[in-house]
């Protein structure tokens, strides 16, 4: 029968694409953090025998000042960012979910920006606002007599973290509450429930999913971050600066690699209590008869709303404006502002910087479509197919969830700067650092598009006769396209402001933009940095745009179910 035969050659290419994903997985991510795991147990330059078997990188954490005050760094800006995050982005999510203020989708549209944006970019731009030499800081200063304290060190780092990353928090939680079913809460207020009772006891349990999840990215991101803690750490190590001091000061990649498994550890505790907070209740707040939840439209309700959100949103990106005027700046005088403006220094970056910006955008793009086609064909077998070895494949792809960029450049570094395969220099190295990296963004939103099409459709066209293939290209994956694009742009426009990987594993003729603007930002020229910076976000920004084009709708509105 011709159904039959049809599943039969659908089962030989699920095969196919399953051995060919194990092998790819295994060469490129399994080996490579085998082997980090390992050497972290070896001293350097030791033979790989029993008997030299150490804990010794591992004893710097008891035995060195410097390691034990970068981890208790690390967990401190984690964590505080983590909780002004939540504070800041619960109440704005509840306002644009919740209150009938004007303007939406912008706000929900400007609310995205801080996590398109390169977040390194956000911590130099509150250099140029509070710095020695700020903004800010000269006009309190002159005008007010004040002294603001430093920008760097901690307060710097949680700073640039909590309004960088809040968006998880509100993107998250706002869409929590607009796809909970509203029922709930007008059934408490009939039973003469209060406005504060009800958000207690029904609102705040029903999101407390999504709070915990976007405090977890969050504690995750900033734990990895390489670049904010470079900009705006100084003396102040967390383990991400300490791991690049060990491979830049010392190329010792076994004493790297573990501490990034430290780091790996506690990101794997944190998405273990985000898993058990989520097993230990029942969370349902999506229904088959969910509809759009009553809008708060009292005036003064509003009017505190809007002002709120345009306060908070006015705070995260108005240092990228300053990134802006800075990049046009010709000459400082003795003020807080620029007194001459030129295209001078997008000159100098165009002249300087030119061979750069071709390797971000022909990295990001390899890479964007060898992550969208891999994770793809890898969706449709974990989806439609029960071979067996599955729940492998889909564990073996999240595991770059929990290793931070930076960890993952010691990996491929570690993996491939010797032995059978050699790639450290070449653009491969990085390419294969940044599909391992994002291959799960298209992975999960390919699963989540597939799993929405009915099977029944592929069925009837297998049964009028047409191949495999045909039904994949003109059934399958068209309906899977929006999905696939949708995690292919988060894909792109997050691999162009990538730093903790690409800082790892650059060399000379395969330098990137974010490499670029951090050598700017260390000569302290501040203007190309600035340049450079502004067609960095420009770039972004306009993937971003197509996409939404593309797609029909903008990013922020894909957190909402209804």
């Amino acid at each position: 029968m011709p159904g039959a035969s049809w599943w039969r050659r659908a089962d030989l290419v699920a095969a196919v694409v399953l051995g060919l994903a194990a092998l790819i997985l295994l060469v490129f991510l399994v080996y490579p953090i085998s082997r980090i795991i390992l050497n972290s147990f070896f001293r350097l330059d030791e033979p790989l025998r029993l008997a030299n078997l150490t804990l010794e990188h591992f004893s710097r954490f008891a035995s060195s000042s410097l390691y034990r005050k970068a981890l208790l760094h690390s967990l401190t800006v984690s964590l505080v960012a983590s909780v002004l995050a939540l504070l800041i982005g619960l109440p704005m999510a509840f306002f644009v979910a919740r209150v009938k203020v004007p303007g939406k989708t912008l706000l929900l549209s400007l609310g995205t920006l801080p996590l398109v944006v390169p977040p390194f970019l956000g911590a130099y731009s509150w250099i140029l606002l509070l710095g020695r030499n700020g903004i800010l800081t000269n006009l309190l200063k002159r005008t007010l007599g004040l002294q603001l304290p430093s920008i760097y060190g901690a307060p710097g780092i949680i700073l640039a973290f909590t309004l960088g990353y809040f968006p998880y928090v509100f993107l998250l939680v706002y869409g929590a509450l607009a796809s909970a079913d509203p029922s709930l809460e007008e059934s408490a207020q009939i039973m003469g429930a209060g406005r504060f009772r009800i958000t207690r006891t029904i609102t705040l349990p029903l999101v407390t999913p999504a709070i915990a999840a976007g405090m977890v990215i969050i504690f995750m991101q900033s734990l990895g971050s390489f670049g904010v803690p470079a900009v705006l750490g100084g003396e102040y190590y967390v383990l991400t600066t300490l791991i690049y001091f060990q491979i830049v000061g010392y190329f010792d990649l076994n004493a790297a690699g573990a501490i990034a498994l430290v780091s790996v550890a506690f990101t794997a505790v944190s998405l273990f209590l985000l898993h058990h907070l989520s097993q230990r209740r029942g969370y349902i707040t999506v229904t088959g008869a969910t509809r759009a939840s009553r809008e708060l439209q009292g005036r003064g309700i509003r009017v505190v709303a809007m002002a709120y959100c345009v306060l908070i949103l006015a705070v995260a990106l108005i240092p990228h404006l300053v990134i802006l005027m800075t990049s046009f700046a010709e000459t400082w005088g003795r003020g807080a502002l620029p007194t001459a403006f030129s295209l001078g220094n997008y000159r100098r970056v165009f002249a300087n910087a030119w061979s750069p910006m071709q390797n971000s955008l022909f990295l990001a793009t390899i890479a964007t479509l060898t992550a969208g086609v891999l994770g793809t064909l890898m969706a449709y077998v974990a989806v439609r197919k029960t071979l067996r070895g599955r729940w492998v494949l889909d564990l073996t792809i999240t595991l770059p969830f929990i290793f931070p960029g930076i960890a993952v450049g010691v990996a491929i570094l570690s993996g491939f700067s010797s032995g059978p395969l050699v790639l450290s220099g070449t653009w491969l190295i990085l390419a294969v650092a940044y599909v391992i990296r994002r291959i799960p963004y298209i992975f999960r939103s390919a699963s989540a598009a597939l799993t929405q099409i009915d099977p029944a459709m592929e069925e009837a066209s297998a049964t009028c006769g047409a191949s495999w293939l045909r039904t994949s290209l003109r059934i399958t994956f068209p309906l899977m396209l929006p999905g696939v694009l949708a995690g292919a742009s988060i894909t792109f426009s997050t691999l162009l402001g990538e730093l903790s990987t690409t800082i790892i594993l650059y060399s000379a003729q395969w330098k990137t933009m974010t490499v670029a603007i951090y050598e700017y930002l260390l000569a302290d020229l501040l203007g190309p940095a600035s340049a450079l910076g502004t067609l960095l976000t420009l770039a972004v920004l306009a993937s971003m745009l197509l996409a939404n084009k593309l797609l029909g709708r903008t990013l922020g509105s894909l957190f909402r179910m209804v």
